[in-house]
């Protein structure tokens, strides 16, 4: 098992396009059991869209326990973290949302 870092660049990170090319790196570098470390340190700010595509897609599919685990994300800005912590917690809203849905619907 490796430690394998990915350096974002760029100052302000807004596009979705983008943060799904960071998606796919981010899963294609944790198949082989790799630790992941996201460098944010040069980035000022990121919005909730990338923060959302790049982060919040991956607790959607594997889960907040697997992106705790697997990824660290490294930023000494608070911005920066809320953005994602916000866009994280939102996608958790909705999973709890549609499973209360299944839920519902199981038992009718």
């Amino acid at each position: 098992m490796n430690n394998i870092l990915i350096q974002l660049e760029g100052s302000d990170l807004s596009s979705r396009r983008t943060a799904a090319v960071v998606r796919q790196q981010i899963l294609n570098a944790t198949q082989d059991g790799n630790q992941i470390s996201v460098d944010l340190s040069e980035v000022k700010s990121i919005s909730e869209s990338y923060a959302d595509e790049a982060f919040g897609v991956i607790v959607a599919n594997k889960g907040l326990n697997w992106l705790v685990a697997n990824v660290h994300i490294l930023s000494n800005r608070e911005s920066v973290l809320k953005s994602i912590a916000t866009a994280i917690r939102r996608r958790l809203k909705e999973l709890e949302l549609d499973l209360d849905d299944e839920e519902s619907h199981a038992l009718s």
